[in-house]
């Protein structure tokens, strides 16, 4: 048999990092991306699908993304569609309960068990009322193939938003194959015990520059043992890249560096965000608007920073007698942090340049 393990979809997010007709895209592609799911859940003969929370990014539903959501699920009739509420969604999905079709399934605020064949499926929504019940009340055959799904956060990793806390070592020994968790929004996953195997499979789709690398959902397929994988399957992919701008003559030759590296990496309908670093002379100029305006017409969205360093010493300026050599002194001089120094140093040069 074969299950889909998924969360953290988000549909409905707002995503405002992006200009607004590329954001009214992007959400309709996250929307396309959980259809494209569904449909290779029927391709690939998959039993259930496993969605460890966070379906939508709030509570507020607009009701052309649940009509498709609802339509997809529906077309995919031979497929279970097992759904754990995450923090987000609060009741706003499960309050339309009387709509869905009758294979999308929901755990419950107890422990809710779906069983297939050998195969059981387990999962809870963890509240304020039985987060401290949870792991006595989990009570399982040792001599099935036990999957369980929470949605949470294991102590130790970062996550953006307050999410109830899922604790391991109280998982060890309950004869658990296979955690399916959701709240954190990368492909991740480790040993619980000598027996079971935990994985957070990440959002489906990236939204944000907090979300960069390569998303998708994990396949579980079970014979006589589970063995699970990462299946990449996001419409687009996000990028952060740190370009160092040591040792370049000048724009020209950055804007190369730049191509050179992207060429590398990133397709034409990725989204990028570019770090410059490193150290340039004074009169190196950085135009981050052209950067920015020539990126974008090769890719789907891109955003540049610029962190480098101007690379002035005071001893070069001791004999020039300009508003520029004064202006450099001064600044070198003062007690600034280097961070502003940087700062009053780019603005102040380009300024004395008449930009």
């Amino acid at each position: 048999m074969k299950f889909i393990h998924c969360s953290d979809i988000h549909l409905d997010s707002k995503i405002n990092e992006l200009p607004i007709q590329k954001r009214t895209k992007r959400r309709d592609e996250i929307v396309s991306s959980f259809e494209r799911l569904c449909d290779y859940a029927v391709k690939n003969d998959v039993t259930a699908v496993i969605i460890s929370g966070d379906m939508f990014d709030t509570e507020k539903i607009t009701m052309r993304t649940f009509s498709r959501v609802i339509n997809a699920i529906n077309t995919a009739s031979g497929v279970d569609f097992l759904y754990l509420p995450g923090n987000h969604e609060q009741n706003g999905f499960l309050e339309k309960k009387s709509s869905f079709p009758t294979n999308l399934k929901c755990f419950e605020d107890s422990w809710t068990t779906f069983t297939y064949s050998n195969i059981s499926i387990n999962g809870i929504i963890l509240t304020d009322s039985n987060k401290s019940t949870i792991y006595d009340n989990l009570r399982l055959d040792p001599s099935k193939i036990n999957i369980v799904a929470l949605h949470g956060q294991i102590a130790g990793y970062k996550a953006k938003e307050d999410a109830e806390i899922i604790s391991l070592p109280m998982l060890r020994e309950k004869n658990i194959d296979y955690l399916a968790l959701g709240h954190y929004h990368s492909y991740t996953s480790g040993d619980i015990d000598y027996r079971g195997k935990y994985a957070y499979s990440g959002c489906l789709d990236g939204r944000g520059f907090d979300e960069v690398g390569e998303k998708g959902f994990v396949l579980l397929e079970i014979n006589d043992k589970l063995n699970f994988n990462f299946v990449k399957f996001c419409s687009r992919e996000l990028f952060e890249i740190s370009i160092p701008v040591d040792n370049l003559k000048d724009y020209f030759a950055l804007k190369e560096r730049i191509k050179e590296v992207l060429k590398q990496n990133v397709s034409s309908k990725d989204l990028i965000k570019i770090i410059l670093t490193g150290e340039h002379l004074p009169d190196f100029d950085i135009d981050i608007d052209n950067l920015v305006n020539s990126l974008n017409g090769e890719y789907f969205y891109a955003k540049v920073y610029d962190k480098t360093s101007i690379l002035v010493k005071i001893e070069d300026f001791e004999g020039d007698k300009s508003v520029r050599g004064e202006f450099v002194r001064l600044v070198l001089e003062s007690q600034l942090d280097k961070d502003m120094k940087d700062a009053i140093l780019k603005k102040g040069l380009n300024a004395l340049k008449g930009e």
